[in-house]
């Protein structure tokens, strides 16, 4: 393993590898929006309001409902936790949708 290099700053760490051997690669990129940042509004069994009501067979969980969590502002990787929680919550309410919905439909 190399030393990294010195008289750098930020200084760099013993990671940092020497770019020396072709060939290189490279793509064009562009600035864009990644992410609703505060989301959509939904209720604790995360399904999305319209019109101030819940909708009976749209859910969702992580960033799309970050808002409701995080209020104002954002902080990186929140997105994990609150997909973890309502991702569960939200397939379990999607399920008892659809089979509310069949049971109509065979009625």
């Amino acid at each position: 393993m190399t030393a990294p290099p010195k008289n750098l700053t930020p200084a760099k760490t013993h990671w940092a590898r020497p770019l020396d051997a072709p060939p290189y690669y490279g793509y064009a990129l562009r600035p864009g929006i990644t992410f609703t940042y505060l989301g959509l509004k939904v209720n604790e069994r995360a399904a999305v309001h319209f019109a101030g009501h819940p909708s009976r067979n749209l859910f969702v969980a992580g960033e799309m409902m970050a808002g409701n969590v995080l209020g104002k502002g954002y902080t990186a990787g929140v997105g994990m936790s609150i997909g973890t929680t309502f991702g569960r919550i939200a397939g379990i309410e999607a399920a008892r949708a659809a089979h509310k919905e069949a049971q109509h439909e065979t009625a």
